[in-house]
């Protein structure tokens, strides 16, 4: 590994310049660590026309690493597993700004007057939440989670809350979220004097392919087009006049979180495990490409010039000058072609123990 190639692509690299970030701060810097992988990856040219993401990175160096001879397996796996890390951050990032628009499009509809707040962050010191979108009206105030699932959703008489397919994969407790939203959000209001408000909670899904079965006493959900009419039949025994909403928007703007916090992944640590993957690769592939274009030297040379070949980084005169070009072709093979052959051994031996295995 060259430490100077390495503290070169890390140098090089602009994204994340700070420890700490806003929310809506991290999707841009994450696009851009992404977009600084494909360019040094592949070709700039081909990085900016292409459509490449951090998986086309991922497997262009899975099959380099195998061309190679597999010299950096460890250090592959550890990219891979963060950059699959990285790609699914992105991934929500952008999936729960698309549900949140679609949610608000159709609250753009709403006959009663009041006001549509977005990404509220509350802490009372110890937790810390965010309100998808908090809907004011005269009646209530509805706080709304948005989710933008393609896969269909199981939700637990305890509030466990599930993707389902071949496997029920567990993602929350979103009673325990929903409860904890309220909480904070009354708290909020309470500081100034709010007490006598009707607050209520719904988990919108804003893809009506899916199917959701909700067993949960204590949550609602609906679909977007569904959206409208929960949030405008809410009732209260008293109606919230301008002046009222006006208050509870101003209160709830002044109670926002706005401390940065750190990233969800350890950037640097992932920036340097690139670059040292990306450099031991570049050696590899520089030795393979030099013991390649010997061997066309070889090819071409005459038996007069065989004396004056480098191989392996002694002269060849050094040797018996008997020698032919097959030796010498050996010779050059024989650097990358033991790595190949203990690779190789390592995949057959796996293969017979699983044999065994499966045998007893």
């Amino acid at each position: 590994m060259n430490r100077d190639r390495v503290d070169q692509i890390i140098s090089g690299m602009k994204s994340f310049p700070k420890e700490t970030y806003y929310k809506g701060e991290l999707l841009n810097e994450m696009l851009l660590l992404q977009q600084e992988i494909i360019g040094l990856t592949f070709n700039d040219d081909h990085a900016m026309t292409a459509d490449l993401r951090t998986y086309d990175v991922i497997r262009h160096l899975e099959q380099l690493n195998e061309e190679c001879g597999h010299p950096a397996d460890e250090e592959l796996r550890q990219f891979a597993t963060d950059g699959k890390k990285l790609t699914n951050l992105i991934k929500a990032e952008i999936s729960g700004n698309r549900g949140e628009e679609k949610a608000c499009a159709a609250l753009e509809r709403i006959s009663s007057p009041g006001v549509v707040l977005r990404n509220i962050e509350l802490t009372d010191g110890t937790y810390r939440t965010e309100l998808d979108v908090l809907v004011i009206t005269p009646k209530s105030l509805t706080i709304v989670e948005v989710k933008n699932s393609s896969k269909d959703i199981y939700i637990a008489e305890n509030g466990s809350y599930y993707k389902t397919g071949e496997f029920l994969k567990w993602d929350c407790n979103i009673a325990d979220k929903m409860a904890l939203r309220e909480r904070l959000l009354r708290q909020a209001l309470s500081a100034v004097g709010i007490t006598d408000v009707v607050i209520r909670g719904v988990v919108v899904f804003t893809n009506n392919h899916i199917e959701v079965q909700n067993r949960c006493p204590k949550i609602h959900t609906c679909f977007t087009d569904q959206l409208l009419d929960f949030v405008e039949n809410g009732k209260s025994d008293r109606l919230y006049d301008h002046e009222d909403i006006r208050k509870m928007q101003e209160c709830i703007d002044n109670a926002r979180c706005r401390e940065c916090y750190r990233p969800d992944f350890d950037v640097m640590q992932f920036k340097q495990d690139y670059a040292i993957l990306m450099s031991i690769l570049e050696e590899s592939k520089a030795s393979l490409e030099s013991d390649a274009e010997a061997v066309e030297r070889v090819e071409k040379a005459n038996d007069s010039d065989i004396s004056t070949i480098m191989v392996g980084g002694q002269n060849s005169s050094s040797a018996n000058h008997n020698t032919g070009k097959e030796e010498i072709k050996k010779q050059i093979h024989g650097h990358w072609f033991k790595g190949a052959c203990v690779a190789m051994a390592g995949v057959a031996v796996g293969l017979f123990t699983g044999m065994l295995i499966s045998k007893r």
